[in-house]
């Protein structure tokens, strides 16, 4: 089932991915979702070329670097046209969401790497299980509620973009969205 879920995860982000490209972003968005894509094609094939812990460091980086760059353009214009102000929203909900989508596949990738070692930690060389209580783990709620602000991120943006007349931005949205949800799922089970 997981291995399903991983396959119906990977497409919706190769299309993003497509998407990014087609509608000439910039590189840094570029960059970071084929970088995403990488992460769960890893993860999605078990081969573990990249340590899933190694994959996380990027995707957060990427996703610091994403929201640095957007506070150092705010910054070097401080004060925006009314005409520009509409154009500038978008564009900090877009970093928002790119960034967010980084964040979460950070966590997803984290906790499927503890699925994939059965939950166990090392010390002195030796595998000891780790034991929680049943239910769902204070990070695993933390990381649904993201993943439900992000959908509903990815609707707005998604309903402006098409009334912007914006498709392909509505197609990305929606892709990388529905890739995080499928993501997240697999993460569960």
């Amino acid at each position: 089932m997981t291995d399903v879920l991983h396959v119906g995860a990977l497409l919706p982000a190769a299309v993003g991915a497509c998407c990014t490209v087609g509608g000439r972003r910039g590189f840094l968005e570029l960059g970071s979702s084929l970088v995403m894509l990488a992460a769960m094609l890893d993860l999605a094939s078990g081969s573990g070329l990249v340590h899933p812990l190694l994959w996380a460091l990027a995707l957060v980086v990427l996703a610091v670097i994403s929201a640095a760059r957007l506070r150092a353009a705010r910054a070097a214009v401080p004060g925006v046209a009314s005409g520009r102000a509409a154009s500038s929203r978008h564009r900090s909900a877009m970093v928002l969401h790119t960034s967010g989508g980084l964040m979460i596949m950070a966590a997803l990738v984290c906790i499927m790497a503890g699925h994939a070692t059965g939950g166990a930690y090392a010390e002195n060389g030796i595998s000891h299980p780790q034991h929680h209580a049943g239910g769902m783990s204070l990070v695993g709620v933390l990381v649904a509620a993201a993943i439900a602000a992000y959908l509903a991120l990815s609707v707005r943006l998604g309903n402006d973009a098409v009334r912007g007349g914006r498709r392909l931005i509505a197609v990305e949205l929606g892709s990388m969205a529905v890739s995080v949800a499928v993501m997240g799922l697999a993460a569960v089970v």
